[in-house]
């Protein structure tokens, strides 16, 4: 007994605080580690995927006079406590004008005015967090029952909408980041399932022509985001993931329609959005069908049943829940949801699954029960869902005018205090491991943009069209961008050809990648050759229209070393086919693997930090409840003396403390 006496007084130091405050070392719900591999192009250190959170009603909460805290009940701004639960990004949401002519007074649901944006945008960069920027292009709330044009654009037809919504946008992010802000993606539209800002396509019939117009807008903000910032990922989002056939039906107008976009982002809320299992299969399909990242831009789950504001809850009774989920109505059940969805997410393959955004974790009331107390702060600072002003521009949206309607499903308790559920986030992290490229692509031509127009004779390329199967640039079947390299023949041909060459600046391991999409008839060959010694080819067939597939290639490569690709092909009478978005890149200038970080002091579970997490673990070992690795039991060993101990456990206390 003497033994496990030391075990509980070392455990209770550790959960005392420098202010000798008594602290959680873990939530009630361990969560196990969420491991996201091979995720590029995300502006976080170790590859970690998108740990967001949305926050756009937070100004006008705390204008109401809504106060937030940390984990130990202290008032602390909440952009520090939403980073050290391990949140990355901030999702915001703008509107153009939600303000009602003539009076000014606001819509309500946050306001969300792109000046809000710029405040909030002022504490992400305070806090290291980085941002994702939801364009609803209205003047209030746009889902797929609604998707009014802003006031001013009303009368706009679809190019000039298209002119504003690039010019919008544009003139937006340059605001936001004179801020100093991290925009890491930008949303070019909200749930737009059914359409944007007034080009609705059930009033074309769902027709080819009110796709061209819809897409016409989804690419005038795709363009503004690529002139404010290369590196900014441009997203589209939609919803009714547990409709398999109509989200792959999306995926397919887009690529139709050559919209130029990296991430297909989706809503998921588990009491109406399918099964856990069919998000990934759905996510997967179109990952690899379409070579787009994918997201998962809004979710929640409630932590009670109950209504604290006198304004009805979303979801406020047990037969709302639907029949897809069966997690606890708690803050246990929020922690254990959040968890599996993002190995959900997770689990979507090459890397391509990114993360996770809860949706307004910190909409909490203004006040108690009393409906007409709440309701003249609602109607001054617009921290309800909606204000009687907001009636001018939705009547849908005024008839439920009020406070929060899912304060239920925050990350913070009634007090502002965080709940466990929202340390879910710190348990999710990259391995570091990046499937794309890192270095610069070689090919000077690699998506046939270079002559703007139609040609046979595109920059860096040399082509050889056998007899019947003619290669040229057109616009047309592109995969990004306006242009690809093209194919048709109404015979069989054999064997034309594509070829560039480039010339290797460094010593390195590459690679080869190529995008084909063909009929079935068409079949195709990759080759690379080096003046190194260096071939292989890759072959395939086509798999259906707007179906891409990417055939890669890897190889060592000297500095001065001539690398040649030729793309051949060959089809039956009828086929038909394009290639684009080519890359040789450098991934590596040595084939050797980096050097290994040297362990974190005490560190068991390898997330690169010392914490309560570290301390369970030997706990567990010690007391007989659970087991080491080999290298887990050498990092516990903290005075290396061979044994494990409460020795160890009080120097793991002094490291953490100090």
């Amino acid at each position: 007994m003497g033994r496990f006496k030391q075990l509980a007084a070392v455990i209770a130091a550790l959960t005392l605080g420098l202010n000798g405050t008594v602290q959680t070392a873990q939530p009630a719900y361990a969560a196990e580690s969420v491991m996201y591999s091979g995720i590029s192009g995300l502006p976080f250190d170790n590859g970690d995927p998108f740990k967001g959170v949305d926050l756009s009603s937070v100004i006008s909460l705390e204008n109401s006079g809504v106060k937030y805290r940390d984990r130990q009940g202290n008032e602390q701004d909440i952009f520090r406590t939403l980073a050290d639960a391990g949140v990355n990004t901030i999702r915001v949401r703008i509107w153009n004008d939600p303000y009602q002519t003539g009076t000014g007074a606001n819509y309500g649901g946050g306001v969300c005015d792109p000046d809000d944006a710029v405040q909030i945008a002022n504490r992400c960069a305070a806090a290291g967090l980085s941002m994702l920027i939801d364009f609803h292009y209205s003047d209030f709330w746009a889902d797929p029952g609604k998707q009014k044009a802003p006031k001013a654009w009303a009368s706009y037809s679809v190019q000039q909408k298209a002119d504003a919504i690039y010019q919008f946008t544009l003139e937006t992010l340059r605001k936001i980041s004179e801020t100093g802000a991290d925009i890491a993606m930008v949303q070019v539209g909200n749930e737009t399932t059914t359409g944007m800002c007034g080009v609705l396509l059930d009033q074309y019939n769902w027709s080819d022509e009110g796709w061209r117009l819809l897409c016409s807008l989804f690419n005038a903000g795709a363009k503004a985001v690529r002139e404010f910032s290369s590196k900014t990922l441009v997203a589209l989002h939609f919803t009714n993931p547990e409709k398999t056939s109509n989200m792959n039906y999306l995926a397919k107008m887009l690529a139709q329609n050559n919209v130029d976009y990296d991430v297909f982002a989706t809503s998921y809320y588990p009491y109406w959005h399918g099964t856990l299992s069919n998000l990934t299969n759905v996510l997967t399909s179109i990952s690899q069908t379409y070579h787009k990242k994918v997201v998962v831009a809004e979710t929640s789950w409630l932590h009670t049943l109950d209504e604290s504001d006198g304004f009805q809850n979303t979801i406020n009774t047990r037969d709302k829940l639907g029949e897809y989920v069966s997690y606890d109505i708690s803050a246990d059940g929020q922690s254990a949801f959040l968890h599996d969805l993002f190995r959900a997410v997770a689990a979507v393959p090459d890397g391509m699954g990114i993360g996770v955004f809860y949706w307004e974790p910190a909409w909490l009331p203004v006040g108690g029960k009393d409906f007409d107390r709440n309701l003249p702060v609602w109607e001054q600072y617009g921290s309800g869902w909606a204000n009687k002003a907001a009636g001018e521009f939705d009547d849908s949206a005024a008839k439920y005018y009020g406070g929060s309607c899912i304060e239920n499903e925050a990350l913070f308790d009634l007090d502002g205090k965080p709940l466990d559920s929202l340390y879910v986030f710190g348990t999710v992290h990259g391995d570091g491991k990046q499937t794309a490229p890192k270095g610069k692509n070689l090919l000077a031509n690699a998506g046939f943009e270079a002559d703007g127009d139609w040609t046979d004779h595109p920059a860096g390329w040399t082509l050889n069209s056998t007899s019947g199967g003619h290669f040229d640039v057109r616009a047309e079947d592109a995969r990004s961008g306006g242009y690809a390299l093209h194919w048709y023949s109404e015979s069989a041909f054999q064997n034309s050809t594509a070829e560039t060459k480039i010339t290797a600046d460094q010593d390195g391991v590459c690679r080869c990648a190529v995008n084909v999409q063909a009929d079935e008839t068409s079949r195709y060959e990759i080759a690379v050759r080096s003046s190194g010694g260096f071939s292989k080819t890759e072959s395939g067939a086509g798999s259906g229209w707007a179906v891409w597939t990417r055939p890669e290639i890897e190889f060592p490569v000297k500095k001065g070393e001539t690398v040649t690709l030729t793309i051949s092909v060959s089809g039956d009478a009828g086929c038909y086919g394009s290639v684009d978005d080519c890359e040789i890149t450098i991934m590596q200038q040595t084939a050797e693997d980096p050097p290994k970080k040297e362990p974190v002091f005490g560190d068991l579970n390898s997330d690169g930090k010392t914490d309560g997490a570290d301390v369970r673990l030997l706990l567990d070992y010690l007391t007989g409840g659970g087991s080491l690795t080999a290298e887990q039991a050498a990092q516990a060993d903290c005075n290396k003396n061979g044994a494990l101990d409460a020795a160890d456990l009080t120097m793991m206390k002094q490291h953490i403390l100090k």
